[in-house]
């Protein structure tokens, strides 16, 4: 018996640090990145350019877009190479201008210098901006696997080091991602937006339909870049077989302006891709004091029974 013990034992302590596998690896060209698996999945997170950069099955297409003219090239601060991947950047955008000094690229230290990379627990990998010049923040952000299954949990924090710049300010992230088939939101049933979406931009997208009260269903046109914000707690991009889920609960609509939690970016087929992003409430933070953001990622396999519009917003109802 206790031979069979010591075998159980043995193989639960094999699957365990299979379940959270992490190596160093080069990634296009990029050194020192970092590969989280768990068998079913796999993040490949490159703190030279202060991003993730793949998420997938094993041996399966990458979910986020990379953008093939920059692979393998370092970031340029002050240029901003649109490398593609995952990011975080300070919300509201339209801030950046006054307290930066420019309203683009974003401010340096977010996504084009290297963050410092930290193993916590042998398998969650932690970047940290430098000081964000204007905000006296820094960005902190946690990416850890799941030890079974597809999701990744993402905690993205601001951190205030410095006293003064006494304004609210949130935590943002946006992935880049390839063009879709589909594109879905699920609403908070407690909008306040009457059409379920507001216009961050004046170009109008081909149509945003709503299944329900609850999905939002917009389709991008192919010739002009268009953005929306809607109160969702779910954004999801499908491209046949696979289905992204990006999660973020709303714990108090209250807490954000009208569309602002969650939002959908579409860029031109000249430079195709699609954004989903997320933004955490808006803080006045004095120092020492942080705002933080959490998202997860699913990824599924749709079986072509499943892949109409319709199908896959019962999917998201059903989450």
């Amino acid at each position: 018996m206790w031979r069979i013990l010591l075998a159980l034992c043995a193989c639960i302590a094999c699957t365990a640090v299979w379940a959270q596998h992490l190596e160093r690896v080069s990634y296009k060209r990029w050194q020192d990145c970092y590969r989280l698996s768990n068998g079913t999945v796999e993040v490949i997170v490159v703190p030279s350019l202060a991003r993730i950069m793949h998420y997938g099955f094993v041996g399966e297409p990458n979910t986020l877009w990379v953008n093939p003219a920059t692979e393998g090239k370092p970031v340029q601060p002050g240029e901003w190479p649109n490398h593609g991947g995952d990011k975080a950047w300070v919300w509201p955008q339209d801030e950046w201008e006054m307290r930066t000094g420019r309203g683009w690229p974003p401010p340096s230290a977010t996504d084009q210098v290297p963050h410092l990379a930290e193993i916590l627990n042998g398998s969650v990998i932690r970047l940290t901006s430098p000081l964000i010049a204007g905000y006296g923040v820094r960005i902190v952000r946690e990416i850890r696997l799941e030890p079974s299954g597809t999701r990744v949990h993402i905690l993205t924090r601001l951190e205030k080091l410095r006293d003064g710049a006494d304004f609210p300010v949130a935590a943002w992230v946006v992935a880049q991602l390839p063009l879709p088939d589909v594109m879905l939101a699920r609403l908070h049933p407690d909008t306040t937006l009457s059409e379920g979406f507001k216009l961050f931009r004046e170009e109008s997208w081909k149509a945003i339909r709503r299944l329900g009260k609850d999905i939002l269903l917009p389709e991008r046109p192919p010739d002009v870049p268009v953005k929306l914000g809607c109160d969702a707690d779910i954004l999801a991009w499908f491209k046949s077989p696979y289905l992204v889920v990006h999660r973020s609960p709303i714990a108090n609509l209250v807490d954000f302006r009208p569309g602002d939690h969650a939002q959908i970016f579409s860029n031109t087929d000249e430079i195709p891709y699609i954004e989903l992003e997320f933004t955490s409430p808006l803080k006045v933070l004095r120092r020492g004091e942080s705002v933080s953001l959490e998202v997860t990622w699913e990824l599924y396999r749709i079986t072509p029974e499943r892949q109409s519009p319709e199908a896959l917003a019962e999917f998201l109802r059903g989450m």
